[in-house]
């Protein structure tokens, strides 16, 4: 007895070839090439980042306060580079990589993402 075959419906087919050209198109991103980005993330953007900060923002100018200038330039180093890394992701990609990396804080759009960046200066 043969083995039955399954045949994909059009839609099916559709959402199948999204999914792999996606898979192609993105990025290995490891959170090890960005040690101190993933610090600065898991302890300036952990769960209580609106209770203690307010946003994200005034997280990274408390970051900028109270890191020495080497360290705080090697976080906005880091994370010029892994914006740059992540140019062709959406909004929804980028967070999911920020999460990977220990960010508890979800960023709704790359402008926000970049604002944090912004505010390392």
């Amino acid at each position: 007895m043969g083995r039955a075959f399954r045949l994909l419906r059009p839609y099916q087919l559709s959402r199948l070839l999204e999914a792999k050209m996606r898979a192609d198109h993105r990025p290995e991103i490891n959170p090890a090439d960005y040690l101190a980005l993933t610090n600065f993330l898991r302890g300036y953007l952990d769960q209580d980042v609106v209770a203690v900060h307010g946003s994200p923002i005034r997280a990274a100018q408390q970051f900028r306060k109270d890191a020495d200038e080497r360290e705080a330039a090697i976080v906005h180093a880091e994370l010029e580079r892994l914006i740059e890394e992540t140019k062709a992701l959406s909004d929804t990609e980028i967070s999911d990589v920020l999460e990977n990396f220990g960010s508890s804080w979800r960023f709704a759009t790359r402008r926000e993402f970049e604002d944090v960046r912004d505010a390392l200066k």
